[in-house]
């Protein structure tokens, strides 16, 4: 029996880094941060539990101090993660569904500048897969009607865009240290800015988290340990048996806590932190390959980065003619072991029908024929040829 099965993304995490977290002090937190802001070149960064963390605080914080009381719309694409939805919903705002592009991801423009408004209290411009999307047109129109841009680069730290660092050219970038994130310290967020407006405010956040109580800070340094070994072949293959690997697709794991990182995870971020382009150069040269391999596939479109974007693959994506088609091959791959997903099989309206006010046609082509192929570090050559092989018997 193999023993080995390919998660979908993994961060090469040694057991040095782990024992590196064990000798954290008071001041890893600090210095995490100030870390980020030198690798990204902003003026601020917030680090806490999670992504969905500091997407709270920063919402909470732009409704209490918007112009007006009216502002309480938030667009987003209607084809993401339901976290984000849940954090809006959460607050009392609005969440609005944009339609995204099948052929490229990103936000249908004419539907984004129809939907714009005095009521829109901010555009969430998201890079799925660690794909750059294009923000210059969003931030113009976004601000044009006094609301401000957040780019989600949970999945995308380290991707470029006209050579600058993906969530550096709106008002806010959200970034996500979460499990198989570019980079992975078993849980957590990141809120940057770059703007001096807004450094106040996000230090007002993070002194508004309460301090970790020891119990707390443990279990998050266990989770690490745990985690990383979760998303190893060998401890991804357990997962799997015991159904782990469907916790996300439940509502119930769409949760949060106002709380801070631990410095422990701080401690192994700032280990990991120098390692991450050489990473994400990796996951790029993969992705590369593969797509090489399914060049000339007639069934298979794989979405376009904009021209001036540098992406990082933390998962290839790619379209398939038929959602029959896509089953088959999902289960073909799956059972060779290969990390394939199929990432969020539907759309915010089709989550929350309460938020369909337009038609998705680009989102749901998305939700209903998309895969995603590993790019990490544990794909072998021998892991590409057989999806090349896979895909090209489906010829």
């Amino acid at each position: 029996m193999r023993l080995r099965h390919l998660p979908p993304t993994a961060v090469p995490l040694t057991i040095a880094d782990l024992k590196q977290g064990l000798h954290a002090d008071s001041q890893a937190t600090a210095r995490f941060q100030a870390a980020l802001c030198r690798y990204l070149g902003t003026q601020t960064c917030l680090v806490a539990a999670s992504g969905r963390t500091v997407l709270y605080l920063l919402l909470k914080q732009l409704a209490a101090t918007a112009d007006s009381p009216s502002r309480q719309e938030v667009i987003l694409p209607a084809y993401t993660c339901p976290a984000l939805a849940k954090v809006i919903l959460d607050l009392g705002l609005q969440p609005c569904p944009i339609d995204i592009s099948s052929q490229t991801l990103a936000l249908d423009g004419r539907q984004l500048a129809d939907h714009l408004s005095q009521r829109t209290l901010a555009v969430i411009c998201v890079h799925p897969f660690g794909v750059p999307q294009a923000v210059a047109e969003i931030r113009t129109l976004a601000h044009s009607v006094g609301a401000v841009v957040i780019e989600d680069a949970a999945q995308s730290m380290g991707a470029k865009l006209d050579g600058q660092p993906v969530g550096t050219q709106g008002d806010f970038g959200l970034f996500s240290l979460g499990p198989g994130k570019p980079l992975a310290t078993g849980g957590g967020g990141i809120l940057s800015t770059d703007d001096e407006r807004y450094s106040r405010l996000l230090s007002q956040l993070w002194e508004s988290l309460p301090p970790l109580t020891a119990v707390t800070a443990a279990y998050k340094g266990l989770r690490l340990a745990l985690l990383s070994l979760a998303f190893h072949p060998t401890g991804w293959w357990l997962a799997t048996r015991a159904g782990l690997h469907r916790i996300g697709a439940h509502q119930a794991s769409w949760g949060y806590k106002l709380s801070r990182l631990s410095q422990v995870q701080a401690h192994v971020g700032l280990a990991l932190l120098p390692r991450l382009n050489e990473v994400n150069q990796h996951r790029r040269a993969r992705a590369h390959q593969i797509q090489e391999c399914l060049q000339g596939i007639d069934f298979v479109h794989i979405p376009s980065p904009a021209a001036t974007a540098e992406p990082i693959y933390l998962r290839l994506p790619i379209l398939v003619d038929s959602e029959t088609r896509r089953e088959r091959l999902f289960h073909r791959l799956w059972t060779a072991g290969i990390g394939v997903g199929r990432m969020y099989e539907q759309t915010l309206p089709q989550i929350f029908p309460q938020l369909a006010t337009h038609h998705y046609p680009g989102a749901d082509q998305v939700a209903h024929h998309l895969l995603t192929l590993p790019t990490h570090h544990y794909l072998t050559d021998a892991d590409v040829a057989c999806i090349a092989q896979i895909f090209a018997s489906e010829v």
